[in-house]
């Protein structure tokens, strides 16, 4: 039997996934120098397989770096290793779970062939964090309802106690989002989850008439917004390509795939917004069949499909417009 090349040691491939995450300006040589405090010339003979890493310095790289080693020991079998993050107020807190996905973006947006494809139960967050008001009340709501921090437990609707941190690391979310090209697929439900809970609040007088009105109101700004980034297939403020896919059947749950180059990511939910991601390539691969499926069975209603996108989007402004007159 032949023996493997440098390349493809689990020694290569595991330093590889740390290589991609880096920024393009960052030695990678000298980064991991530092961590593992040892000589550029001891790194060199690490990445080129003459030196094998030990057992605490593949652990401290994992640690820094919030990779495993599980998807490269069994690529193909029926255990696959994913990485959790579960929102906290303590431990994995909404700030840290923003930070995750901007990191995971600035990544992508490093990297010239890319696109992310995401199946949306909800309306996916980066579009929210174009509009203040909205976004301060997602936050609030997720906060509160979703997270239950304890300063928000007995309260009525504060957006003031939504941190300035948290609206600034969203608006940097956004930024990045408008960058990458992305196909998204959604259903008339993906609207309904804000419809439901304004009205929500409103029924449990979290909020008062005029505020979930003022809500409805910029929430059919942002609908229009969607729909010109639509018509247009440019998501606005950035150059990331927008294909949206109406799909006619209720979508269970929200799936991404983040495309870079040859590499994937597959990140999908579990209670309502934490999340559980791998780079399993099987994995990886059977979602990407999964939502490859999907989208052949929806309807393009981006640039082109102008009366399907029409017929979608004035469907949903109207349902808002109703539940808004509704309000008593």
């Amino acid at each position: 039997m032949s023996k493997p090349s440098p390349s493809d040691t689990i020694q290569a491939l595991f330093l590889d996934q740390i290589r991609q995450i880096l920024p393009k300006n960052v030695s990678f040589a000298d980064e991991l120098a530092e961590l593992l405090n040892v000589s550029r010339d001891s790194i060199y003979r690490r990445i080129r397989g003459e030196t094998i890493l030990s057992l605490e310095e593949v652990k401290k790289l994992c640690g820094q770096y919030k990779i495993s080693l599980d998807a490269l020991m069994s690529p193909s079998t029926e255990i696959i290793s994913f990485n959790k993050r579960t929102i906290d107020p303590v431990r994995f807190t909404l700030a840290d779970w923003l930070a995750s996905i901007i990191q995971s973006l600035e990544v992508m947006n490093n990297i010239p062939e890319k696109e992310l494809v995401y199946s949306a139960k909800d309306i996916p967050p980066s579009y929210y964090f174009k509009f203040p008001d909205l976004a301060l009340f997602k936050l609030f709501f997720w906060m509160k309802s979703y997270h239950r921090y304890p300063k928000f437990e007995n309260v009525n609707y504060k957006p003031e106690l939504v941190s300035s941190e948290l609206l600034s690391a969203g608006k940097r979310l956004w930024k990045l989002y408008a960058e990458v090209p992305s196909s998204e697929i959604w259903s008339d439900e993906t609207f309904n989850v804000t419809i439901r809970q304004i009205e929500f609040y409103l029924e449990n007088g979290f909020l008062t008439l005029s505020e979930a009105k003022a809500l409805f109101d910029d929430y059919l700004v942002m609908i229009n917004d969607i729909r010109n980034c639509a018509a247009a297939g440019v998501k606005k403020d950035g150059t990331g390509d927008f294909r949206l896919y109406r799909n006619e059947f209720l979508i269970s749950d929200t799936t991404l795939l983040y495309k870079m180059g040859d590499k994937r990511m597959a990140v999908i939910t579990y209670s309502t917004m934490n999340t559980l991601s791998t780079i399993q390539e099987a994995f990886c691969q059977e979602t990407e069949n999964y939502l490859s499926n999907i989208i052949n069975k929806s309807t393009l209603i981006s640039t082109t499909g102008e009366r399907e996108r029409n017929k979608f989007f004035n469907l949903i402004e109207n349902r808002i417009q109703q539940r808004r007159e509704l309000l008593r």
